[in-house]
């Protein structure tokens, strides 16, 4: 482990692995954890995840991850399944718990990430069509 002041802790390392491991990418575990993306980048390709203990951590940190997402995916299908069975269901919020449950989903199933080089690069291909104005390029742009 590289020798820094503000090193990160080995509970917080177990932390950086553990969601990665779950698909969370660099940028989003250094903005829940409150760590520059680059750090945790440095962090996960070093070799201190070879540490017994922090593996152990890492292992617990991953148990409780899946957990809570198991129960945050149950609640969300039960309230989806109240808004549907009260037939006053906002569209909003409707879409939002079936956004949540879908995520959750994902994440349980290690997918969080997959597809994500594609859709950039969709979006690249989009913007390069309709060019700065939001039109598409015609012959003569």
């Amino acid at each position: 482990m590289p020798n820094r002041k503000n090193a990160p802790t080995k509970p917080e390392l177990a932390r950086i692995k553990a969601l990665s491991d779950l698909g969370l990418a660099p940028y989003s575990i250094g903005k829940r954890i409150g760590r520059d993306p680059k750090t945790v980048r440095k962090y996960l390709k070093s070799d201190v995840y070879q540490d017994p203990d922090i593996q152990k951590m890492v292992d617990r940190i991953k148990e409780k991850e899946v957990s809570d997402l198991y129960l945050l995916g149950a609640k969300a299908r039960k309230r989806l399944h109240d808004l549907l069975d009260q037939g006053d269901t906002k569209t909003i919020e409707t879409v939002a718990v079936m956004d949540r449950s879908f995520q959750q989903r994902r994440l349980l199933e290690g997918q969080s990430t997959v597809n994500m080089a594609t859709f950039h690069a969709d979006i690249r291909a989009l913007k390069e069509a309709h060019g700065k104005f939001g039109r598409p390029r015609s012959e003569s742009d």
